[in-house]
């Protein structure tokens, strides 16, 4: 490497906005590319076991120095990524520890004129590889509503937020958010974030103007009683924001996501200890996040993700992956199916919630929808910190259940907040909030 391109990289490590990616060694370059919707399909994802990863997050000597972030890839893992490189005549475009899985993670680029099937051949029959795919795409699943003028949805009254309320608001639970940035300035989320990273800064560095994210903030963690715009399901919950999608364009609401920055984002609420992860987007079946998502999952993160009722081949995931709970619009799901599918009907249609700039207005989708399960979800988890997967679940059913039951035959029923407080409350000691 050249001197004033060495001196380059370091320049980029110390002060770029890139250095709080932990997971990240990259060029700056390769990371743009590496996120280019043009090079999608001749980009692979490879991963293989390096036991080597949790050595490095200690040190023999506690006085030496301490290196700038908590990852690092071995020598070893290096010249394994550069000997596939070189087998299969791949590009390297980055590289990087998934310590919570013991994983190394690689992405290359097929050269144009190579066969990219071929290529995922070869590498399936290499003993060393563990995982090799190509890279996908996610979307978020929301759209804001074009008129201006409708009229104030009533979902928080619907769901009785305010009576839950006197009982929990999500104090001292962590809702780990995987989505677009969200404006951290807004006048109902100033102080509600509590750690903010952005794992594509390569190709949308701006944080606070993205909508989606900033929408599905405010639908969970709002504040109450500052006498400015909306509440929030859980107001008292800690929010990390993780920007792993970027907007279609600027200005826009829907975004655009890939396996490699959810992976890095994933890993992350993982490792920043997460109670809840909320992932409002979908997608297809993806080897590497599954791999992440369960170990979340084992270790004790309730994952929520919105499931789209499509019936496209490249959507559904990670809904469609066991023991997430999946989250649906309540007005686009056929009567009651969704309940006994175990997928949970939530609000989803013309929800006021935040946008940037201080602004609000009325969204709609399943990306909401899932907002609400996850900030509900932080209630109960005041209330009963070990609440498992499988509680929580059946506590939510019931809250849908119990509402079915008194409304009129045939229709949609969401969740209630409040009556699956009330139930949990009878397992557990709830104290009335003065």
């Amino acid at each position: 490497m050249k001197r004033y391109d060495f001196l380059l990289l370091i320049f980029l490590t110390l002060v770029s906005p890139l250095a709080i990616c932990e997971d990240l060694t990259f060029v700056k370059a390769e990371l743009s590319s590496l996120l280019n919707h043009g090079t999608t399909d001749r980009t692979l994802l490879v991963a293989f076991p390096d036991q080597n990863i949790n050595r490095l997050q200690t040190s023999a000597n506690p006085a030496s120095y301490r290196r700038r972030g908590s990852y690092k890839s071995s020598t070893w893992s290096k010249r394994i990524t550069n000997q596939i490189g070189e087998l299969y005549s791949l590009q390297k475009l980055t590289e990087w520890p998934m310590t919570e899985v013991g994983l190394h993670c690689a992405v290359y680029l097929v050269p144009i004129g190579q066969s990219v099937e071929k290529t995922i051949a070869r590498l399936e029959q290499e003993q060393r590889v563990q995982v090799v795919q190509k890279m996908n795409i996610f979307k978020t699943k929301a759209y804001k509503y074009n008129d201006p003028y409708y009229k104030l949805q009533s979902n928080m009254h619907n769901m009785q937020i305010s009576l839950a309320h006197g009982i929990t608001t999500g104090r001292n639970v962590t809702i780990a958010m995987i989505d677009t940035g969200v404006d951290i300035d807004h006048p109902d989320l100033i102080g509600q974030i509590e750690i903010n990273k952005n794992f594509a800064y390569g190709i949308s560095s701006g944080f606070s103007n993205d909508m989606h994210g900033t929408a599905v903030a405010g639908i969970m963690v709002a504040r109450t009683d500052n006498e400015t715009g909306i509440i929030g399901v859980a107001p008292d919950a800690r929010l990390i924001a993780l920007k792993a999608c970027w907007p279609s364009q600027a200005g826009y609401f829907e975004a655009t996501c890939n396996s490699y920055t959810l992976a890095l984002a994933v890993n992350t609420a993982i490792k920043l200890g997460a109670d809840i992860l909320n992932m409002s987007l979908t997608g297809p079946k993806d080897p590497l996040l599954e791999i992440l998502l369960n170990k979340a999952m084992e270790k004790g993160i309730i994952v929520v993700s919105a499931d789209p009722d499509s019936t496209k081949e490249n959507e559904g995931f990670p809904a469609s992956l066991k023991n997430v709970i999946s989250v649906q619009d309540m007005r686009k799901s056929e009567s009651n199916k969704k309940i006994q599918n175990q997928s949970i009907n939530a609000p989803g249609q013309d929800i006021l919630t935040t946008l940037p700039h201080g602004t609000y207005d009325f969204i709609s989708g399943s990306s909401i929808s899932a907002a609400h399960v996850s900030g509900i979800i932080a209630l109960l988890l005041e209330l009963k910190p070990d609440l498992t997967l499988d509680e929580s679940r059946k506590v939510l059913m019931n809250s849908a259940h119990a509402l079915c039951s008194t409304t009129t035959k045939g229709q949609n029923c969401g969740i209630n907040a409040n009556m699956a407080v009330l139930e949990l409350c009878d397992e557990t000691i709830c104290l009335q909030k003065l």
